[in-house]
């Protein structure tokens, strides 16, 4: 079929995308044990050193400088060097063939309509395809929301105060 190897680039994307996402997870959880074990380890090390009032200042000004930093380093990544503007004519010309593309695609009787209309039973038996061998992870995770959903509702039930 025409499409295959087109669903097999997207398979081998996909494939790629998950196993770095689930490297980075994994690292970050790490990351995030170890972030929470010294920054336990420094207020006990400051509360013992400067009492627990000024201890519990200067742990909290060094995650407030932190974040300060994180934010300022996120704001530059995202509109400094990255950040390409162009010309006002050119962003008309793209708004311009948008909207050309979205009337194309409007129209029922369109050439375009039909193609998309006879690919969507291919479509769509791919994409089950693809799903199929994942479908647990997808409901393991629905369920695992749903129970976590639950239980925070739950506790924040018994936590209120009663009035």
């Amino acid at each position: 079929m025409f499409l295959d190897p087109i669903f097999h680039r997207v398979d081998k994307t996909i494939e790629n995308a998950t196993r770095r996402a689930s490297r980075f997870t994994i690292v970050f959880v790490l990351a995030l044990f170890a972030l929470g074990f010294a920054a336990a380890a420094a207020h006990a090390f400051a509360t013992a050193t400067w009492g627990e009032i000024a201890g519990n200042l200067v742990i909290a000004s060094a995650f407030l400088i932190a974040a300060i930093a994180v934010h300022f380093a996120m704001a530059r990544w995202r509109f400094g060097a990255g950040a390409t503007h162009a010309p006002s004519a050119e962003l008309e010309a793209r708004n311009f063939s948008a909207l050309a593309l979205a009337e194309q695609f409007l129209k029922p009787d369109s050439d375009m309509a039909k193609s998309i209309g006879s690919i969507a039973p291919v479509a769509a038996k791919a994409v089950v395809e693809r799903v199929g061998p994942h479908l647990h992870l997808i409901i393991g995770a629905a369920l695992g929301l749903l129970a976590a959903s639950k239980l925070a509702e739950k506790l924040d039930r018994t936590n209120t105060p009663e009035t």
